[in-house]
């Protein structure tokens, strides 16, 4: 079982780790995240529901029993996770994260402070959500055994969880490393630090971690001469980069949130259909079965 993932975690949370390694093998094996809420029972999230955090494991059963996290404890975790340096995080944090610990990263929660409209920083923190990374190579072989050679423009659906980063990862290192055709160059869009990681990517990948994808894809296209240029989560301010690189000739293989179904009811993935960079659509099975492809579907396919 991969617990891998789990435990890294578990070791970059000193105050937490022996209590999280004692954690069943079956439970680790299937979480997407394990969840700190201020005055609650510490969570672990995942394919098989959620379960909470005692002195020795986890247990399905909400008891008053159960550890809770206590302000003080809230507050100093999210020192920890900033490496105590708060300022030197600021920019994450106005988008509702924390990168630490390499391929780690730490959703929060608190009250946002505004200024013209804008998040300017986030206060009194109430849940940090650390995100479970994983590898699962060959998880994207299906896709390269129905395309052949040429991929074309590839946008991966799925519902938060189900594992659009892992499977963006494992195309990435298929593509550098030549499993399927010769190696292609692949500049990878790593805005927080989520795709490339720790992991090997293969020898033709470039990696442009921290850039606003907007400003990434002008970095890659100028400097990097990539043939495929690989990104997750995609977002409206994206379009004319996305649209640049298309026009270019550069094959996109890109993210974006959509359930099973709902690709063409939500507005941003109909716009991103339109941009021209597409011609298949992934969709992916779902949190239960993160990171395996339930669908391929060309583009004229689509109802």
């Amino acid at each position: 079982m991969d617990t891998m993932g789990f435990d890294r975690i578990a070791q970059e949370l000193p105050d937490y780790r022996d209590r999280l390694l004692a954690v069943d093998e079956s439970i680790k094996a299937q979480a997407f995240d394990i969840r700190f809420h201020r005055g609650q029972p510490v969570t672990v999230c995942g394919a098989d529901g959620t379960f909470f955090l005692t002195g020795s494991g986890a247990t399905r059963a909400l008891t008053d029993s159960l550890p809770i996290t206590s302000k003080e404890e809230m507050e100093a975790l999210f020192l920890q996770v900033c490496g105590h340096s708060v300022f030197s995080h600021e920019e994450e944090i106005r988008q509702g994260y924390i990168d630490f610990g390499g391929a780690c990263r730490a959703g929060i929660c608190g009250t946002a402070v505004l200024e013209d409209g804008r998040v300017k920083a986030v206060r009194d923190i109430t849940t940090l959500v650390f995100r479970i990374p994983r590898e699962r190579q060959g998880c994207g072989d299906r896709l390269f055994l129905e395309a052949g050679e040429e991929l074309g423009g590839v946008l991966i659906a799925g519902e938060p969880s189900s594992g659009k980063t892992t499977l963006l990862r494992d195309i990435a290192r298929s593509l550098s490393v030549g499993k399927f055709a010769p190696p292609k160059r692949v500049a990878v869009l790593d805005q927080r630090g989520e795709i490339a990681g720790p992991w090997d990517l293969g020898p033709c990948t470039d990696v442009l971690r921290g850039y606003p994808k907007a400003q990434g894809f002008d970095v890659a296209l100028r400097m990097l001469s990539p043939e495929v240029i690989l990104c997750d989560e995609l977002s409206p301010e994206d379009f004319p980069a996305l649209q640049n690189a298309a026009f270019a000739g550069v094959q996109i293989v890109a993210s974006v949130h959509a359930a099973p179904g709902e690709l063409l009811a939500r507005p941003l993935c109909r716009k991103l259909l339109r941009t021209g960079a597409f011609s298949r659509i992934v969709t992916l099975a779902g949190r239960a079965r993160p990171g395996e492809i339930a669908r391929i579907q060309r583009l004229e396919e689509l109802a």
